[in-house]
């Protein structure tokens, strides 16, 4: 409830005043300019009503004082005097909203009041939604120069991935075949698997490359703030906006835009993006017309989407518009042999951005590590490697005993009893049930994703006896 103080010398009119506003609001009230001061200083109020002629302050010298209490208060005069330079003195000198004649009617009073307080709602929203949208701004132009300094200190970074594996090779021969494309893309994967990597990838060996690629984490902008992070708006669009900006789509305007955990995406943000997919257009705040937009969009997930359509807290229409073409990245864990290329390139770059000497992992740390089934996936090798080059000092190799306690404890995983042909065939069983899982079992669109045909498809689920 909103806080009014109320100022009259003369009792009987607070008391009119204060059963006035006594329904809606908070009332105080003083009978003098220093006792009103004194009350200001110990609360804040939202609105302050006051009469002009007053023995020992007048209103609008009050209302001057105030100011340097409570600067954005809405201020409302009343006094049964109507000459000119009255008027003009309690404009210029009390920054006076309302200027209000005796008798005065209480209803219309009253909606006066209502209406000035409103606005200063809004005022104070605005002036709210613009400092927190300066520090998302200087947030993301800290991550983006870090992010800058991080690519510039290495080789051909996004361009290339490391891996070492048969799973991640036919990963990106699957990958190679849209990369040339303008299709929407799905990745799916657990955290840390490099979903953002391989959009970089994609981004990188395309037609695209020369523009922007613009990642956004879609649950980490304040809901508040998504329309105009995302879409962009136009100078004088609300308090506090001083200049036009493009948002995330303008920005990757010619290039790329990923989307991050889409699954995070809130409601109001997914109907927009539906727009931008369907139509190719976007409405920045504060725009009257619809502006078109090209840029490819790129979409990571952790979750099932699917499941998540069927519970209704992802949009089916949005679902089916981003699974154009699906890929999943697998966990370390199923590509273990990618560990003995991937530790020392992350050992190295830590060393170099640590200015130290190079160091080498040898055998037995090599063995633990690729033991390990790496929950957090590359990030948490990532991590690992970082952390032995904190701890390295002029060794010119990593001793197994520097590993983390969890690591060097890690069981070594067991071994197939088929072999490696059976490891193969269970792969494939994984992958042709995770591609029909993800298309609600259509085998013609399953059989895409993966890269095959349909009687492939048809032919593998026979031999696996996955026909249930």
């Amino acid at each position: 409830m909103e806080t009014l103080l109320i100022v009259d010398d003369e009792v009987a009119n607070l008391q009119k005043l204060k059963r006035t506003f006594l329904d809606e609001y908070v009332v105080l009230e003083a009978t003098s300019g220093e006792e009103a001061l004194d009350l200001l200083r110990q609360q804040s109020v939202s609105a302050i009503i006051t009469d002009q002629r007053m023995p020992t302050m007048t209103g609008v010298e009050f209302l001057r004082e105030s100011l340097q209490v409570t600067p954005d208060a809405v201020r409302v005069i009343l006094t049964g005097y109507t000459g000119v330079d009255d008027l003009m003195n309690a404009i210029n000198q009390g920054h006076v909203h309302r200027y209000v004649t005796k008798p005065w009617d209480p209803v219309t009073l009253r909606h006066s009041i209502k209406q000035e307080i409103e606005h200063l709602r809004v005022r104070r929203e605005n002036i709210r939604l613009s400092e927190k949208l300066q520090k998302v701004n200087a947030l993301l132009h800290r991550e983006n120069k870090q992010l800058r300094q991080e690519v510039e200190s290495l080789k051909d970074s996004g361009s290339e991935i490391i891996f070492e594996s048969y799973e991640m090779q036919q990963l990106l021969e699957l990958v190679d075949r849209v990369v040339g494309t303008d299709s929407t893309v799905l990745i799916h994967g657990e955290t840390g698997t490099g979903k953002e990597l391989l959009a970089r990838y994609i981004h990188q060996n395309s037609p695209r490359q020369a523009a922007g690629f613009v990642a956004v984490n879609c649950g980490a902008i304040p809901h508040d703030l998504i329309e105009s992070a995302f879409f962009g708006h136009r100078k004088g669009a609300y308090t506090g906006a001083t200049e036009a900006s493009k948002g995330f789509l303008g920005q990757a305007e010619g290039g790329t835009i990923f989307l991050d955990e889409i699954g995070e995406a809130p409601m109001e943000l997914q109907v927009k993006l539906l727009r931008v997919l369907q139509e190719r257009e976007i409405i920045p705040v504060g725009a009257t017309q619809a502006e078109e937009v090209d840029v490819r969009v790129i979409a990571s997930t952790n979750r099932r989407l699917d499941q998540m359509v069927e519970e209704q807290r992802f949009r089916a229409d949005l679902f089916y518009r981003l699974n154009v073409f699906s890929i999943t990245v697998p966990p370390l864990r199923a590509r273990l042999l990618d560990v003995e290329v991937l530790a020392p390139f992350f050992l190295e770059r830590a060393c170099i951005r640590m200015k130290k000497l190079p160091v080498r992992i040898n055998r037995k740390t090599m063995k633990l590590l690729q033991s390990y089934e790496w929950p957090g996936n590359v990030r948490e090798l990532e991590n690992e490697m970082e952390r032995l080059a904190i701890l390295c000092r002029s060794e010119s190799e990593i001793d197994s005993a520097q590993l983390a306690n969890r690591i060097q404890h890690s069981e070594p995983p067991r071994p197939s009893r088929e072999g490696l042909k059976g490891q193969v065939g269970e792969l494939e069983k994984r992958l042709i049930l995770e591609a029909l899982e993800r298309h609600s079992n259509n085998k013609s669109r399953a059989a895409a994703a993966l890269g095959i045909t349909r009687q492939t498809i048809i032919a593998k689920l026979k031999q696996y006896q996955l026909n249930r």
